[in-house]
C-alpha cells in the first residue's frame, strides 16, 4: 500500500519581546490550531509550524492580521511529506 504524500507550509515569525498584542497573539495561535485536525500541523520548535497546505490559509490569516512592525512572518512551500498509511 502506498503511503499518501501531503503538499506543506512551514511558517515561521519573528515577534518583538515587547509585543502590545503578544498575549492576543498566543491566545488566537491556540485557537487556530485548536481548529485544525491534529495531524495537520507540526511544530517544529519555537516559532516555526508546519501545517498542512490544504490548512494553511488559517494559519495565513493568523499571521497576515497580527502582521506590523511587532510581527514579521514568512512562508516556505515544501514539497510533498510522507504521511502514515
Amino acid at each position: 500500500m502506498h503511503s499518501k504524500r501531503e503538499k506543506s507550509v512551514l511558517f515561521t515569525w519573528e515577534l518583538r519581546d515587547k509585543a502590545r498584542r503578544k498575549r492576543w497573539f498566543y491566545i488566537n495561535l491556540k485557537r487556530t490550531l485548536e481548529g485544525l485536525s491534529p495531524k495537520s500541523w507540526s511544530k517544529v520548535g519555537g516559532s516555526v509550524y508546519l501545517v498542512d497546505e490544504r490548512h494553511s490559509r488559517e494559519f495565513r490569516k493568523l499571521l497576515k492580521h497580527f502582521e506590523g512592525p511587532e510581527l514579521k512572518w514568512y512562508e516556505f512551500r515544501i514539497g510533498a511529506r510522507r504521511q502514515p498509511p
